[in-house]
């Protein structure tokens, strides 16, 4: 639910001149530099920067520096702001090149994508032309069951869409602030509380509500803050030496590329880790007013450093693009392809700084005429909108007009017969909800707990009780696996998931049910997840397992767990799209190896977790899923998957037969005194076998 890995490391770039008040200061745009090299190396995987991420704060920061110190020099000049001047110099600065890479993205789209995707690129090309992609996608990737955002190529854009919000709130507020008796107490003050409550917000929305606090404006405030706080103290006034603001600048940068290598995900983020990027920034941007030509201010003054400081902008708005349709073009991309990718979009961002960037915002015909500079942007922005649409509306009439893809993008949204509303909390709830379904009351119940990869097993788990004479009662949460693990590495987020799971464990208990079904993602043992690029340990899941089996054990009722379902490496619906429209290469397919996919090394740890213990059994589909060597995306033209990791509610619910017959054969065992721990191993009934056309032999 949570966002993907790639928004970590999106940042923002308001491509200002460096001129807090009308001196140029080489040591921000060799910042600025190194902020670009940060997030492209986050991009691409590089190992040295997992945490480039933190780009994004050095940005914010940044704006706030030069933008604050511009108002309140204006301020003081003509004790007035002027707005239309104000939003013609930010129009000039970042839409052109913005537009641009809006308007060849949607062609690039509709060229590359398969029809479903185009679509949802087509809203959120229409988002990041009204500047509002970071409601857009913050609204999206909370949605645990929205589309796949990860590979959308105008994710990036969200940063923007903050910093024009920015825009659109500063200059009134430095304006009440800035003028009139004792006018810099004033201002001192109100940026302060504006500090100090959006940092508390932050703090708090993170592990609550993560998507909010990372994409919206009010806990991200306090970083632009901050940056204006610096700029409306003279350093000159602060009592340090040249040696000692030198210090503080070095130490200043080693924080900043410390937190980017020793950061290894999201977890927290931005929240109190957030306070280390913009300390570092602060200092750095300290030391260089201070002390210009000494220490690290020399370094950042550097000719490579100004070199690409000055394209930061336009490389941030070409590389994400030429990442994702690289990816695209050539699935499993390695880090060496993406760093050629990443290389080929400094290009496009060299060309367009040179021949579209610069010579609009420096353009000497439009400075001093602003509300021609703002219908040139109204213009742009309408055009933008025009291609959004345009791209919208081709990708849904391909959709309408081909069954199969229509069927593509069903699958998406296909997950299970049952009511999310009624049924589970998503995001900062976490209310425990039970569902029930079946008759008479006085049948034996099976109870299914655990997140997602739970939900996907509702289907063949009503159908097998219903046939049985049983009844199915749910208790399910996405992201709070039934085991105690944590797939998202959010330490917050697993107390919210542990108190979750206690009081659903408890009310299991209550029930008295037949037996209880668990079942986990197990995902984050292989591949990294939205929140963190670092492996879950297999350990993890023998002991959060442990954890679960004891609390049923002692009180003698039985339990099945699931096995993990086989994990595709890449969004199977999206690389069917691409495969029916004709846009995968010769030879290629949705196919994919069983090796890794089976994930053997987790589902020893969840059997060795039932050692000692009775009444616990294991079921295990693995072996109808995938059968051989390579684990199929489609199955008789029917999607398997719906998503990355999630099988679709309508392939689920064929596999109803084979579930009963396994289920049930676990549970008649049970009540036999069948060996502690012991898989289901023998075939199911032959018309199972013969309607799948598949082999049951069970693997570990």
């Amino acid at each position: 639910m949570l966002v993907s890995s790639h928004r970590r490391c999106q940042i923002s770039f308001s491509r200002e001149s460096a001129r807090p008040g009308n001196s140029f200061r080489p040591d921000v745009e060799g910042l600025r530099g190194v902020a670009i090299l940060l997030v492209v190396g986050c991009h691409c995987g590089l190992f040295w920067c997992a945490g480039g991420f933190v780009g994004v704060d050095l940005f914010f920061v940044l704006s706030g520096y030069l933008i604050t110190g511009l108002l309140a020099t204006e301020i003081r000049a003509s004790s007035r702001i002027d707005l239309p001047k104000f939003y013609a110099r930010r129009a000039r600065r970042l839409l052109p090149a913005c537009a641009l890479v809006i308007l060849l993205t949607t062609l690039a789209a509709a060229a590359i994508l398969a029809p479903p995707a185009i679509a949802f690129t087509g809203k959120a090309a229409g988002a990041a032309a009204l500047y509002i992609s970071n409601v857009f996608f913050d609204h999206s990737a909370a949605d645990y069951f929205a589309p796949h955002v990860a590979d959308n190529p105008l994710l990036h854009t969200w940063s923007l869409g903050l910093e024009e919000q920015f825009y659109l709130i500063w200059p009134l507020l430095i304006w009440l602030t800035y003028r009139g008796p004792r006018a810099l107490q004033k201002t001192f003050w109100t940026l302060g509380a504006v500090t100090t409550l959006s940092l508390l917000s932050s703090v708090y929305l993170t592990p609550r509500w993560p998507t909010f606090a990372f994409y919206e404006l009010p806990p991200r405030a306090w970083e632009f803050a901050a940056g204006g706080l610096l700029a409306i103290l003279p350093a000159s006034k602060v009592p340090v030496s040249s040696g000692g603001a030198a210090a503080v600048g070095a130490v200043g940068l080693a924080v900043i590329l410390g937190t980017a290598v020793l950061v290894q995900g999201g977890s927290g983020f931005p929240g109190w880790v957030a306070l280390l990027p913009v300390a570092g920034t602060l200092a750095l941007l300290f030391a260089g007013a201070k002390t210009p030509k000494r220490g690290v201010s020399v370094l950042l003054s550097s000719v490579p450093l100004q070199f690409l400081g000055a394209r930061s902008y336009s490389w941030y708005l070409w590389h994400w693009p030429f990442l994702v349709f690289a990816g695209i073009l050539f699935p499993g991309l390695a880090v060496g392809g993406k760093v050629a990718a990443a290389v080929a979009s400094l290009l496009a961002a060299h060309l367009t700084f040179l021949y579209l960037e610069h010579p609009v915002r420096e353009s000497r015909f439009l400075s001093p005429r602003p509300w021609l500079s703002l219908s040139g942007a109204t213009g742009a922005v309408l055009l933008t909108v025009a291609a959004s649409w345009s791209l919208l509306a081709f990708g849904r009439h391909e959709v309408n007009v081909n069954e199969k893809f229509r069927a593509i993008g069903a699958a998406n949204f296909d997950i299970a017969d049952i009511s999310p509303k009624d049924c589970w909390d998503e995001g900062r709830h976490f209310e425990v909800k039970l569902c029930e379904f079946g008759t008479p009351a006085t049948a034996p119940v099976l109870v299914l707990l655990g997140d997602s990869h739970a939900i996907q097993w509702v289907n063949p788990l009503r159908t097998a009780t219903k046939l049985q004479g049983w009844r199915l009662a749910t208790i399910l949460r996405p992201g709070c696996a039934a085991s105690d693990i944590n797939p998202y590495n959010l330490s917050p987020g697993n107390e919210h998931c542990r108190q979750w799971r206690e009081e659903a464990i408890d009310r299991i208990i209550a029930l008295h049910p037949a037996a209880v079904v668990m079942a986990s993602y197990n995902g984050s043992t292989i591949r990294g997840d939205s929140w963190s690029p670092t492996l879950m340990p297999t350990d993890a899941i023998r002991t959060g397992t442990r954890w679960t089996l004891e609390k049923f054990s002692r009180t003698g009722i039985p339990v099945v767990v699931l096995r993990d379902t086989p994990l595709p490496p890449f969004h199977i619906p999206f690389c069917e799209g691409q495969r029916e429209g004709g846009k995968l290469r010769a030879g290629q397919s949705c196919d994919f190896e069983a090796t890794t996919a089976l994930n053997a090394a987790a589902f020893a740890a969840e059997r060795a977790a039932a050692s000692g213990l009775t009444q616990v059994f294991f079921l295990d589909m693995d072996d109808i899923i995938c059968p051989g060597a390579r684990c199929p995306a489609t199955n008789r033209g029917q999607l398997i998957y719906r998503d990355d990791n999630h099988l679709t509610g309508t392939y689920a619910a064929s596999l109803a037969p084979v579930v009963r017959a396994r289920l049930f054969q676990l549970l008649g065992d049970a009540s036999a005194t069948k060996l502690p721990g012991a898989s289901y191993s023998g075939q199911p009934d032959v018309l199972a076998v013969s309607r799948f056309n598949q082999s049951s032999a069970t693997r570990n």
